[in-house]
């Protein structure tokens, strides 16, 4: 697989030259993120190609929601940056064994993770995002977890950071953080 990366301005390179046709065919590509990469730099990625916009219909949603802010809002002091991860879980007894393979966004603070679902996202937009390693979960048992060095394709990650952002849709209004 060939590797691509995601600058912070929203840029894909290939072989260190920006993209600007086609951009579909480096779904499957192994990425990597340029350092200062943030979440705003995702939507940035979204908005310098529009075409991935048809990969999900919340993403001019997001896109909306970015523009509207306008870099207005200050990130939360809640976590320290985001980390993008895969996780395989095992899972056997009781019922038919099986395994469960997801990607997740979550915040980290003190080496800590969080989940995100009760954060505006316009306070996430600021914060660094990484890829982080995959979880092997066994059987359920957060005592027996593996992590591996693994690698993330662009389709992943646009994928994975949409489903995780769909969750994020509480009115700024509303929020009960300080």
């Amino acid at each position: 697989m060939e590797k691509i990366t995601l600058t912070k301005e929203g840029l894909i390179l290939k072989k260190k030259t920006a993209v600007t046709v086609d951009v579909f065919s480096l779904l499957s590509n192994t990425i990597e993120l340029e350092p200062g990469f943030t979440l705003a730099s995702f939507f940035a990625l979204i908005s310098q190609y529009p075409e991935l916009i048809k990969m999900s219909q919340l993403l001019e949603t997001f896109l909306t929601m970015v523009k509207a802010g306008n870099g207005q809002f200050p990130k939360t002091l809640e976590i320290e940056k985001l980390v993008f991860f895969k996780t395989i879980a095992m899972k056997g007894f009781p019922g038919k064994p099986g395994i469960q393979i997801y990607n997740s966004l979550k915040g980290i603070k003190d080496n800590q993770t969080k989940i995100l679902k009760f954060f505006q996202m316009e306070s996430l937009l600021e914060h660094e995002l990484i890829l982080g390693d995959l979880k092997h979960i066994i059987f359920g048992d957060g005592q027996d977890m593996f992590t591996y060095e693994t690698f993330y394709s662009l389709f992943e990650l646009i994928e994975g950071v949409t489903w995780e952002m769909s969750f994020n849709f509480n009115p700024l209004q509303c929020s009960i953080r300080g």
